[in-house]
C-alpha cells in the first residue's frame, strides 16, 4: 500500500493550519483527527485475524466507521478516548460541517464559530501559547499579512490550529494514560498536559 504523503510530514507542518483559509482550516483540521482516530483504532484491532479487505471494509464508505461521527463515538464508547478529547472533536465534526456547508466567507473570528471554539479544551489551552496575537476589532479587518510580517499571529485561526495537534497527541496517548491511572501507575513527568486525562 502507498504511504499518505501526510504521514511523510513533519509534525510540525502536518499541522500548521495558520496558513490555510479559515474554511480550509476547519476541513483539513477535522481530516487530519479523522486520520488520527483511523490509526488509533487499528491500532487497537486484531488486525492479524483479519484480511486487508475486511479492515479497508470496515472503515469504507457504506463501512460501519466510515464517517468522523461514527470513529468519535466508538473511540468514546471504548474508553480510548476521554470524555474531553471526545467533547472537543464533537466540537470540530460540527465547525467542519459548517464551514463546509456555508454559501457566504465564515470565519473563525465570526460570533457562533468563536463561541464553538472558545468551548474547546484544547482550544483554551491553545490561546495561551500566544504572547503576540491580533484579532480583528469591530473597526474593520486588518491587513493579516502585514500583522504576520510584524510577528503577530491571527488569535483564533492559529490557536485552532494548536488545539487541532493537541487533539491528535489526545488521540493517541489518551488509551495509554488510562491504562496508567488503572495499574496505579503515576503519570510520567512527559505527559503532565494530560493530567486532566489520567484525573479524569
Amino acid at each position: 500500500m502507498a504511504e499518505d504523503s501526510r504521514d511523510s510530514e513533519t509534525p510540525r507542518k502536518k499541522f500548521d493550519l495558520v496558513d490555510e483559509s479559515d474554511r480550509g482550516a476547519a476541513i483539513v483540521g477535522a481530516a487530519l483527527l479523522e486520520d488520527s482516530l483511523v490509526s488509533m483504532l487499528k491500532e487497537k484491532m486484531l488486525l492479524d485475524a483479519m484480511s486487508q479487505k475486511q479492515v479497508k471494509d470496515i472503515f469504507d464508505l457504506s463501512g460501519p466507521l466510515s464517517n468522523f461521527s461514527a470513529k468519535i463515538s466508538i473511540a468514546f464508547a471504548f474508553g480510548f478516548i476521554d470524555k474531553t478529547t471526545f467533547d472537543d472533536l464533537q466540537i470540530v465534526r460540527k465547525l467542519r460541517n459548517k464551514f463546509a456547508h456555508s454559501s457566504g466567507k465564515l470565519s473563525f473570528d465570526d460570533g457562533e464559530v468563536k463561541s464553538q471554539i472558545n468551548n474547546m479544551h484544547c482550544f483554551k489551552l491553545a490561546v495561551q501559547e500566544f504572547p503576540r496575537r491580533f484579532s480583528p476589532g469591530s473597526d474593520g479587518e486588518p491587513d493579516e499579512w502585514k500583522m504576520r510580517a510584524d510577528g503577530y499571529i491571527r488569535l483564533n485561526k492559529a490557536a485552532f490550529s494548536i488545539a487541532v495537534k493537541d487533539l491528535s497527541m489526545r488521540i493517541k496517548f489518551s488509551s495509554m494514560i488510562r491504562d496508567l491511572k488503572i495499574h496505579g501507575l503515576p503519570l510520567p513527568e512527559a505527559f503532565a498536559m494530560f493530567k486532566d486525562v489520567y484525573d479524569s
